[in-house]
């Protein structure tokens, strides 16, 4: 889905040959991937968070959730080894893909991190609201409020 159809012919997949055709797609991905400003990654709820709030220079209320298990992994285990190989071939795109992301999160994150003199503090208190060191607050029910009161 990161990926620039037009360089392998949109959906003509007869254009050219599928390795050559994969290939280009991948390093398509990777690269809008890496041109973006941010992405996050679900297993790394709260390294995400931060590095959300540091490029954005927004600060979130509460801090994200992290949620460990999922219904798939209680799946996966369930598999044969020929079956998890089968899927694992037919996936290799996006485990290279999450691979590279994984990898350029970890990068984007460190880059972060040695720029704030106050890591340690602000890691520790993502989405606490008492903890915003000069952010001003937004709230959506008093703008609201504000918004729709006639003393205007």
């Amino acid at each position: 889905m990161l990926a620039d159809l037009a360089l392998v012919g949109c959906y003509n997949k007869t254009a050219m040959p599928t390795h050559e055709r994969d290939r280009v797609m991948l390093a398509s991905a990777k690269r809008n991937l890496a041109a973006m400003a941010y992405f996050g990654l679900t297993e790394f709820q709260k390294m995400s968070q931060y590095i959300f709030e540091e490029t954005f220079n927004l600060r979130f209320a509460i801090p994200f959730e992290q949620h460990n298990t999922t219904i798939s992994a209680s799946a996966v285990n369930n598999l044969r080894p020929d079956q998890k190989k089968r899927i694992e071939e037919l996936n290799s795109l996006d485990i290279e893909l999450y691979a590279f992301a994984k990898n350029l999160l970890f990068q984007r994150f460190e880059r972060l991190k040695a720029k704030d003199n106050d890591f340690e503090k602000r890691f520790a208190n993502l989405g606490n609201i008492y903890y915003k060191q000069g952010v001003t607050e937004f709230n959506w029910d008093s703008n609201i409020d504000d918004a729709l009161s006639t003393d205007h």
